[in-house]
């Protein structure tokens, strides 16, 4: 159950551009409006059907988990409307290449921000992530790349997360429920925000946005319970690797010798990272 679970959270994650290729003609913060407020309804039945209410209201009382979902409201918003923006941009290399990063970076990130420590193994896995990094910052033009602030602000909202004890889908909630009012207010300043504009079809794919969000979550979170993390951190190159595929041999988008080589470290460094440590 577990198992089958995870896989399929990574599953529609991967699957998730084809998604917002159906609905490419409405504009990207039109789109990540929709998902926060069609989420809501459907996050608040999971916690219903999950009788998880006593811990939203426990997450509610403590000023300090609010201040720090206030702080991971800000990140996720920014990471949703820069994924959504480069799937529907014909990016969605770029976005895949970032997800590849987001778990690198967090070890990273664990060493600096937390003192952890690394053995030799994943040390080297880390400079390679670096060189990637430092390789596609040096070939993208006008500044950092999607994929770069994608993989950053994933694994700094993972790190912040980790100072409270909130699970996924309470998290969640609270960080739709902060973004709520904004999102519903853009939605009726723009008049629907792209509702009513291309045919029942879209409509129904643009309201379907909560439930694409919610799900592979929920899932996710049933199969974690059950799952050790060595497993998992390897089902979750899943989602980027089929996205990945998606872009390259589904819609065709330019995969040239400089980007197979970002590539070509970042696989190899998490190849590194993820080799069961030899017994002492």
């Amino acid at each position: 159950m577990g198992y089958a679970a995870v896989l399929g959270a990574f599953l529609i994650w991967g699957l998730t551009p084809v998604y917002f290729k159906q609905v490419d003609t409405v504009a990207p913060l039109d789109l990540v409006a929709h998902r926060v407020v069609w989420s809501v309804p459907f996050l608040a039945a999971v916690v219903t059907f999950g009788r998880g209410w006593p811990a939203v209201a426990q997450a509610l009382a403590s000023p300090r988990t609010m201040a720090i979902l206030g702080a991971t409201t800000l990140i996720i918003a920014g990471n949703w409307f820069l994924f959504t923006w480069a799937i529907v941009s014909g990016r969605i290399v770029e976005a895949a290449l970032g997800y590849f990063l987001g778990p690198l970076a967090s070890i990273a990130l664990g060493v600096a921000v937390l003192g952890e420590r690394l053995d030799a193994r994943r040390w080297v896995a880390v400079a390679l992530a670096g060189a990637a990094v430092l390789h596609e910052a040096l070939r993208v033009s006008g500044g950092p790349s999607a994929a770069l602030l994608l993989g950053a602000s994933f694994a700094v909202y993972a790190l912040i997360r980790k100072r409270i004890r909130v699970d996924a889908v309470t998290g969640l909630l609270i960080e739709t429920l902060y973004l709520l009012p904004l999102a519903a207010a853009w939605i009726l300043l723009q008049d629907g925000a792209g509702l009513g504009a291309g045919g029942v079809r879209l409509d129904l794919l643009i309201l379907a946005g909560g439930t694409v969000t919610t799900t592979p979550l929920l899932l996710f979170t049933i199969g974690s319970r059950r799952l050790d993390l060595t497993t998992i951190g390897f089902l979750q190159y899943i989602a980027p690797s089929i996205s990945f595929l998606l872009g390259v041999l589904v819609y065709g988008e330019p995969f040239g010798w400089e980007r197979g080589l970002t590539f070509a470290a970042i696989w190899a460094a998490i190849l590194l990272a993820n080799l069961p440590a030899r017994p002492r």
